[in-house]
């Protein structure tokens, strides 16, 4: 069967990939298509899927592509050359991938990966260990895959990014929808400096179900799962049972006993996963080596911006307070610490170290 056969399938499930993909690898691609609307119910197809699947008997998959191409989608099926190795070794891998970006190549690349997941409602800290952790792999050559949620996937991708590295985003949408829309910034940056990746064609829409089935994904994209903060029940202990399953490295953060977004860290460390406490360790489990550290900041108002950056996130006011500080001389540092790459500002306009 042609490897378009398989697209329109992936194009019929638009609205029920799981039900697509399962039925596909029981029955075959070609059965689907071939299949009456009687026969696909007695298959157990849902009716999002049997009316798909006559929409898709209808379509030019060639123009299809080439629609995507004109807006800077790419797609392989699985039988096709392109296809992700990494994807190949799961028991169901995608019957087609979707990417945007400037570094497919990162889908199967030579150097390791690191997956860095977490909790949505993450504190401070870690969010900006999410984002010293994905700019230390980056810095050192590797490539940091997320989710592009809130939180900690967002905190990595933007480390990612801020060291001028490689970071995947894998959607629970399509490549063409901004989820959340609070992401859009970093979205565009990854098109722009990245890839995104969805098993979903264009156009898919958020769905609470299509979530936990990315991450899968992730995991199989990744060498190793590291876990920032995450609740006792999280999608990415969802994401850290994949990699398990794929025999990967799970690692995770410990965090404070009894906070309830310690519990799922905590509770993969008990039961054996490698534990990460700073960029150090992480490049080190990787194999990858630290570029060495630039050279100390001179005395002076810098180097007082950034220890208390370095102490906690704070908005220009709250530093000029603190540290007693002129405004104009504050705003002076903070400005020559952002052109060296000290510090950024995240959603809240706060400054922190990065």
């Amino acid at each position: 069967m042609s490897a378009a056969d398989e697209l329109r399938v992936v194009l019929a499930g638009a609205t029920s990939g799981v039900d697509a993909g399962r039925l596909a690898r029981r029955y075959g691609c070609g059965s689907l298509l071939r299949a009456g609307p009687g026969t696909l119910q007695r298959m157990g197809a849902l009716p999002a899927l049997i009316d798909g699947l006559r929409l898709a008997r209808e379509a030019d998959v060639a123009a299809y592509r080439r629609s995507l191409l004109e807006r800077g989608i790419e797609c392989a099926t699985v039988s096709e050359p392109g296809y992700p190795e990494r994807l190949r070794v799961l028991h169901d891998p995608p019957l087609a991938l979707f990417w945007s970006g400037a570094r497919p190549d990162a889908l199967d690349p030579p150097a390791p990966v690191a997956a860095i997941v977490g909790a949505r409602k993450a504190s401070d800290a870690g969010l900006l260990l999410a984002q010293r952790l994905a700019g230390a792999v980056a810095e050192a050559g590797g490539v940091v895959v997320s989710g592009l949620a809130l939180g900690i996937d967002a905190a990595a991708h933007r480390g990612a990014l801020g060291a001028e590295g490689v970071t995947v985003a894998v959607l629970g949408c399509g490549v063409d929808v901004v989820y959340p829309r609070s992401n859009r910034a970093v979205f565009e940056q990854i098109r722009e400096a990245g890839l995104l990746v969805s098993e979903y064609p264009p156009g898919t829409r958020p769905a609470t179900w299509r979530f936990p089935a990315r991450n899968r994904l992730i995991a199989a994209l990744a060498d190793a799962t590291v876990v920032v903060e995450a609740r006792a029940r999280s999608g990415a202990l969802i994401t850290a049972d994949h990699a398990l399953d794929l025999g990967r490295d799970v690692l995770a953060v410990p965090g404070t006993p009894g906070i309830a977004s310690a519990a799922g860290t905590n509770g993969l460390l008990k039961a054996g996963a490698g534990l990460i406490e700073n960029a150090d360790d992480l490049c080190g489990w990787l194999g990858l080596d630290r570029p060495a550290e630039p050279p100390p900041l001179p005395p002076g108002d810098e180097r007082l911006l950034l220890e208390a950056l370095r102490e906690a996130p704070a908005l220009p006011d709250e530093l000029v307070a603190r540290l007693q500080l002129p405004p104009g001389r504050a705003a002076a540092g903070l400005t020559r610490l952002e052109l060296a790459g000290r510090i950024a500002k995240d959603e809240q306009g706060r400054w922190r170290t990065g």
